[in-house]
């Protein structure tokens, strides 16, 4: 199982397969955005200790309209780190500029590390209340780097615990997953249809439903409510694929 000595040694290992890009002078950047500010920003502390509102408009503008590859590879390992503390720096916006940039084509080392950083922050995150972190930004990214989901999908069954339920309870009950039409699928509409369609089916499976159902059977808390309103949920999506 996952813990969180697992997790920061990933981490660990993304800092040391990104540490040979530099620390850039320049930024170049549109007329529109203040270069040296945005500069001082990123560069005034060590990168460790960059804060979300330090590199907030850099991690939605990198590569479009600031700086180059090498200056987001040298900052990604931080961007990466505070996609897991905050929903301010989000893991799909990453997902999203790594798929831009080729990933796949990168350094073995760089792709080794990035692909087991995003698939344990993802199991990690179904660890955790919904409250605290959603699961499915992570799941999602996974998907939109076109990773493999089907043994995190066992892995995550494999926990079984109230968090788990609860985390698939708000992916059940989202708006997005399930859209017929793919540009109402939010970041889903980035991902193959084919690991649309798994991922259905996973949250509709069998064994899904006795997890759902043994957590909300267990549970007095609060979160009753999110259960029974997944499960009703789910019924009403089977039903519409048998029908």
């Amino acid at each position: 199982m996952l813990d969180a000595l697992d997790l920061r040694q990933r981490l660990d290992g993304a800092y040391d397969a990104f540490a040979p890009y530099s620390r850039p002078l320049v930024l170049h950047v549109s007329p529109l955005r203040d270069s040296e500010k945005l500069l001082k920003q990123l560069t005034s502390k060590p990168m460790r200790l960059l804060s979300v509102e330090d590199v907030q408009e850099y991690a939605s503008a990198a590569l479009t309209t600031v700086g180059t590859l090498e200056d987001y590879k040298y900052f990604l390992p931080r961007l990466i780190n505070l996609a897991m503390e905050s929903g301010v720096v989000e893991p799909e916006m990453i997902a999203l500029k790594l798929k831009g940039s080729e990933w796949w084509a990168w350094p073995k080392n760089e792709q080794r590390s990035l692909k087991e950083i995003f698939v344990y922050a993802c199991m990690n995150a179904f660890k955790q209340h919904p409250d605290d972190h959603l699961a499915g930004k992570w799941l999602v990214s996974l998907a939109i780097l076109t990773t493999d989901l089907g043994e995190v999908r066992t892995y995550i069954l494999a926990y079984n615990n109230d968090c788990c339920a609860l985390q698939i309870a708000h992916l059940l009950l989202s708006d997005t997953l399930f859209a017929r039409n793919p540009s109402e699928r939010a970041y889903w509409e980035y991902v193959p249809e084919t690991t649309v369609n798994e991922t259905r089916s996973w949250l509709l499976c069998e064994e899904t439903r006795s997890l759902l159902l043994s957590v909300g059977s267990r549970t007095a808390s609060n979160d009753a409510w999110l259960l029974e309103k997944a499960i009703a949920r789910q019924e009403e999506l089977i039903q519409d694929r048998v029908n």
